[in-house]
């Protein structure tokens, strides 16, 4: 059966690299956004379609596993592929390949369709758009956040203008910032990012505040934030030297 990809190029801005001169990984999620965002756009999923159906595309969950974390100015291909919606839930998986086609990094982040009327999960869009979806994609990153119960406080950060995107609340890939500038210094400096896997629970609108908590977790580190008793997101990151083992 064909399968049915989208590919388009990037290159490493120099805004989106860190100290290490490698790209962020919150840039590294804004890439694998773009690339999604163009995906529905080839096939005429552009916002007037999602403001005419009253819908929209939101990540639920999303991991990542990093080979080589891309370096600024790299030339990048972005592979991505989805598969039909499922139990209202779309699994979309995304390569980053530098120039001799070695694969960087996957993503596999859940995306969910959400009435923007209702505020409800559609378990399955109204429409259907030929050879935009696959039945079923090979392979998959774990989404396991591995908590820990002792927490350190990190203080609270409020959903400013410039963490926020279209849809007035945090976006998908900065909770990845807010996670590692919770984190002491030491553990960003022990390497870069390796594996992350985020669970969204609850949106951050923009101006409200989120108390923000970590601790160390399964050979990485495990990063709260809560919008008064309720969870907003749960991730866990590990930092280092790449690792083909289990993650």
């Amino acid at each position: 059966m064909e399968l049915h990809t989208f590919t388009e190029p990037a290159i490493v801005m120099n805004a989106d690299a860190d100290f290490r001169r490698q790209l962020k990984p919150s840039a590294l999620f804004r890439y694998v956004e773009q690339a999604a965002a163009d995906h529905a756009r080839a096939y005429g999923m552009d916002d007037a379609f999602f403001k005419a159906h009253h819908t929209a595309f939101l990540v639920g969950k999303q991991a990542v596993k990093i080979n080589r974390m891309p370096t600024r100015a790299e030339q990048l291909t972005l592979v991505t592929a989805c598969e039909q919606c499922k139990k209202g839930s779309m699994k979309r998986l995304t390569r980053l390949l530098d120039e001799t086609g070695e694969e960087l990094a996957l993503v596999d982040a859940r995306w969910i369709v959400v009435n923007t009327d209702e505020e409800k999960i559609v378990r399955q869009p109204s429409w259907y758009t030929p050879d935009f979806w696959n039945v079923d994609l090979d392979g998959e990153l774990p989404q396991l956040v591995h908590k820990t119960q002792e927490l350190t406080d990190a203080g609270s950060r409020t959903a400013s203008y410039s963490l926020c995107d279209l849809n007035h609340h945090v976006n998908n890939s900065f909770y990845l910032d807010i996670a590692c500038d919770a984190l002491p210094l030491e553990a960003i400096e022990a390497g870069p990012l390796t594996f992350a896997a985020v669970k969204y629970h609850r949106e951050i609108p923009m101006g409200a505040q989120v108390e923000v908590k970590y601790g160390p977790s399964a050979e990485g580190w495990y990063v709260q934030g809560r919008r008064g008793e309720h969870l907003a997101f749960e991730c866990y990151l590990r930092f280092g030297t790449p690792d083909s083992a289990a993650v």
